[in-house]
């Protein structure tokens, strides 16, 4: 016994011998300890050794002093409720203040308040490099969960794998790598862009175009798989002819196809690309909906006070957000991480851009 005790600083088997007396139930919550005198006499050591031993267990919040009565043992379960759980929103975006980012930070906002948790948001414009250098710094912090909206999943694939490995809880919302099992929630993009182009061929088009915006996200595939379905689910073909993304569309020649007659409706995969090749075509003058029919997806805000106000696929987004914070305190509860996936219903919202083709 006395060897053992020769083998660690003097303080540390003052700090070590009352934490034993907390581990077997000697001292409870709020007990008064020992005072220095006794501690002298029992182990042996000096009062300067006894000072230091308690300074570093009330800086631990393992004790705490009340002036002029001593030092007491802290309620470590009080305790551990009243530390401030932290989860970090990680957004990477090209608008900060666009209504759907704020929407989904209300319902993670939401859920978390009713857990206890608060919420750090990190914003970062649209720069997988910065969202690297950001999540890869965030998992060295004392945050307990991370929710990611990835401007570019594929790319992050290296982050994501090295938070797998190291089993933080995490959320992907929107869009998420293949080939890494992650927990991730988004909304049904196939189910969404089938009901899109089923709406347009309903009205009477065959001649229906799909326009891609960031086509290398998986949100897009599918939407853009939900456009092929409903389209051989008509027995009508897709042209390749009538694929447009956004880096390489020429208006010029949109308005050729239009006027044609080779294109009477269009499905993008946004709002924001929606109402971009509305505002163009329109200044070119094509009518919306007589010349062209276009239906986006998303259902932002500002799509109903459009010069045409938008048809669109609904997402909710305070939903999402909800639904996204739900899962995240799921997966830290378990003791092996799941690739949960979660899909939420849309809605077709009708409004006046899209009409029978003349």
């Amino acid at each position: 016994m006395k060897e053992s005790k020769l083998s660690v600083p003097k303080y540390q088997m003052v700090r070590n011998y009352i934490l034993s007396m907390i581990q077997n139930k000697e001292l409870s919550a709020h007990a008064r300890i020992p005072s220095e005198k006794d501690f002298i006499e029992k182990l042996g050591v000096s009062s300067i050794t006894v000072r230091r031993a308690l300074a570093e267990l009330v800086d631990e919040g393992i004790i705490y002093r009340v002036k002029g009565k001593g030092s007491f043992i802290s309620d470590q379960k009080q305790k551990d409720q009243t530390r401030t759980k932290l989860i970090t929103f990680v957004l990477s975006g090209k608008d900060m203040y666009d209504n759907s980012y704020m929407q989904i930070m209300k319902g993670i906002q939401s859920y978390l308040s009713k857990h206890g948790y608060k919420l750090i948001i990190e914003f970062i414009e649209n720069d997988i490099d910065r969202e690297k250098d950001l999540v890869k710094k965030l998992i060295q912090t004392d945050c307990e969960g991370l929710l990611i909206y990835s401007s570019d999943p594929e790319a992050a694939k290296e982050y994501l794998t090295d938070i797998q490995s190291k089993r933080i809880p995490i959320v992907l919302l929107d869009r998420f790598p293949m080939g890494i099992p992650l927990p991730c929630i988004a909304c049904n993009n196939y189910d969404g862009g089938f009901e899109a182009v089923s709406h347009l061929i309903d009205l009477g088009h065959s001649k229906i175009g799909f326009c891609a915006y960031d086509f290398f996200l998986n949100s897009e595939k599918e939407r853009y798989l939900g456009y092929q379905h409903a389209l051989m689910n008509a027995n009508l073909l897709t042209d390749s002819t009538n694929f447009f993304s956004r880096s390489k569309l020429d208006y010029e020649d949109l308005v050729t196809a239009i006027k044609k007659g080779n294109l009477t409706a269009l499905f993008c995969v946004n709002d924001r690309m929606a109402l971009e090749v509305m505002e163009q075509l329109i200044k070119m003058g094509i009518k919306i909906p007589e010349d062209l029919s276009i239906i986006g997806f998303d259902d932002f805000e500002s799509s109903k006070y459009a010069k045409v106000p938008l048809s669109t696929v609904r997402q909710h987004f305070e939903k999402l957000g909800y639904e996204a914070a739900k899962l995240l305190l799921e997966t830290s509860t378990k003791t092996q991480m799941e690739a949960k996936k979660v899909l939420l219903p849309t809605n077709l919202i009708i409004r006046d851009s899209t009409a029978p083709p003349s």
